[in-house]
């Protein structure tokens, strides 16, 4: 009896006791920090082990005896998704580029449609410069501008008022995203007074009058912003008339110029390449009193080619073949051009240019580059054969210097000339006639330096430019009425928004005539002007020209004007 009580409460101890040590190691399950590790998550690493007290076996992965606890799902699978998987599953937004910022451009002054500078000057000389712009639709727009400046004269020995305005008008729509007209009229309207002729019987310094219009049109239709065609036309007219300079000078003469322009483009198979197929003709009639008239025509046919190389060099290869023919010349020519710009070190860029082209110096082209040209003058083409070399050093973002040199050989270029014809004064002065055109053998060597820096940014620029080059005609003559060397420079000075202040000084070296036996002498042009914006739109200005008061001439016989003062307003809208 007593036996069996002692085997009841053995075993009724021993099942409190396990009962005791379940419930502990369940409520220390329960309270472990230690998250519940998979089986399949643990490797056994040789090279470590830990060592704690009462606990020798290997480490399971990422134990630590102080470890950060993260809420983990215990029912979470592995990731086992592919990268291809992943994408699939992303949405289609997530994939989508990005908008890009609003553009910002960066400019010094508000956008303005309208700007107009008009004032007088001395020997009662008025002057306007005007252009604008007025948007139609949000297709379309016109603009113009005037360039008008005129003078009651300034020499007390002729007659020398003058009157010079240019005009333009133009109107540019857009039909459709690809296709695009533009429409460009042109006026002129001018007048001045020649040198003086004093030894012809009865005559007056004579008067010439010129001018005339140009209609201009341009088609484009465009797949893009790069592949599509062009298509351009323009017509010209313009005539000249010389009265009161004696029978022998006194008369008209007129021109009428057509000219045509088909381009197509596309682009090539690799990064910035494309391919322009363009043909050209041009043709004018050409009529004066001393001769019957003339016609002549330069027709082109080409082909463009144009690619960036290594995403930094760029290079523009023409190849064209021309045709000309005028009461001197008939003949076919090669036009080849290329162009290779490339940059180093991103400071500096270098641009050499190479070509050849036939081209025709219209009546109204000779006439603006010498107003005193007589009026009965014949036309031929000339051949240029052309090469340059140009490096531009961007030294930091307010400052740049650039050189080069330029080489040009020209067949039949024209020449201005004005020969005395034996006539001469009591005092043995020449006595001239007016000036005429001949063609001549003729190359020019010219080397050149500019720099431009901004010393207060936004605030005070400089600028300038000097050149210096060989004018030569085949035997060794110089080139009559082109310098040898010259300058040009500037300064601007803002120091404040309402108030602008520009100063120019350019400098002509000396001439030789067609005389080789006289010069023209040099002249040094200092000049200025001060702009002040009372209002937002409304301003005034002073301008001061040839502050030395110099006596030159830019044309042998003709002094040119001394030292001027300026006054008006401007007008912003």
């Amino acid at each position: 009896m007593k036996r069996s009580f002692v085997s009841v409460f053995v075993l009724l101890l021993t099942l409190i006791a396990a009962t005791a040590v379940e419930a502990q190691d369940q409520q220390a399950e329960e309270g472990s920090l230690l998250p519940e590790i998979d089986p399949q998550d643990i490797e056994i690493r040789s090279q470590f082990k830990a060592r704690f007290p009462g606990l020798r076996r290997q480490p399971i992965l990422g134990f630590d005896p102080t470890p950060r606890v993260y809420q983990v799902d215990p029912n979470r699978t592995p990731f086992m998704e592919s990268a291809e998987q992943v994408v699939a599953d992303m949405p289609v937004s997530s994939l989508s580029r990005p908008e890009a910022p609003g553009y910002v451009p960066l400019h010094y002054s508000s956008d303005i449609n309208l700007f107009t500078r008009a004032g007088i000057g001395s020997y009662m000389s008025p002057e306007v410069d005007f252009w604008g712009v007025s948007r139609l639709t949000s297709k379309s727009y016109i603009g113009g501008d005037l360039d008008y400046s005129s003078s009651s004269g300034h020499l007390d020995i002729q007659e020398s008022s003058f009157r010079f305005m240019n005009a333009t008008g133009e109107y540019v729509t857009k039909f459709s995203s690809k296709d695009r007209l533009a429409l460009q009229l042109g006026v002129e309207n001018s007048f001045n007074h020649m040198p003086n002729v004093q030894w012809l019987a009865g005559a007056d310094n004579g008067r010439k009058k010129y001018g005339g219009f140009q209609l201009d049109a341009d088609f484009e239709h465009l797949n893009n912003s790069i592949a599509g065609w062009q298509l351009q036309a323009n017509m010209q007219y313009y005539k000249i008339e010389l009265t009161d300079a004696g029978s022998q000078y006194s008369g008209s003469s007129q021109e009428e110029v057509y000219n045509g322009t088909i381009a197509k483009r596309w682009t090539g198979a690799h990064v910035n390449e494309t391919f322009t197929v363009k043909v050209n003709a041009k043709t004018g009639k050409y009529d004066n009193n001393s001769t019957n008239p003339q016609n002549w025509v330069t027709a082109q046919a080409g082909v463009v080619y144009d690619r960036l190389f290594n995403y930094s060099t760029k290079v523009h290869a023409d190849a064209s073949v021309y045709y000309v023919q005028d009461g001197f010349t008939d003949g076919i020519y090669i036009g080849p051009s290329v162009t290779i710009k490339h940059p180093f070190m991103e400071m500096l860029t270098v641009t050499i240019k190479a070509g050849a082209e036939p081209y025709l110096n219209t009546i109204q082209e000779l006439h603006s580059a010498n107003r005193f040209l007589a009026v009965n003058n014949n036309l031929r083409h000339s051949y240029e054969i052309n090469g340059s070399f140009e490096a531009e050093f961007e030294y930091n973002e307010i400052g740049s210097v650039n050189f080069g040199f330029q080489y040009k050989n020209m067949s039949d270029h024209p020449i201005f000339i004005r020969q005395d014809g034996g006539r001469t004064l009591a005092g043995g002065t020449s006595l001239y006639d007016f000036y005429r055109i001949t063609y001549l053998d003729a190359y020019k060597i010219r080397a050149f330096i500019g720099a431009s820096h901004q010393i207060v940014p936004e605030q005070l620029w400089v600028d300038a430019r000097f050149y210096m080059q060989s004018p030569q005609l085949e035997g060794g003559d110089r080139i009559p009425y082109e310098e040898k060397l010259g300058f040009k420079s500037g300064i601007h000075f803002r120091p404040v928004d309402q108030l602008s202040i520009e100063v120019w000084g350019d400098y002509v070296g000396s001439r030789q005539t067609f005389q080789t036996d006289e010069k023209l002498s040099g002249y040094f042009m200092l000049g200025s002007r001060v702009d002040y914006q009372i209002t937002d739109r409304f301003g005034a200005y002073v301008k001061l020209v040839n502050l030395l008061n110099q006596e030159y001439e830019v044309w042998q016989g003709y002094a040119e004007r001394a030292f001027q003062a300026y006054g008006g307003i401007t007008v912003k809208l």
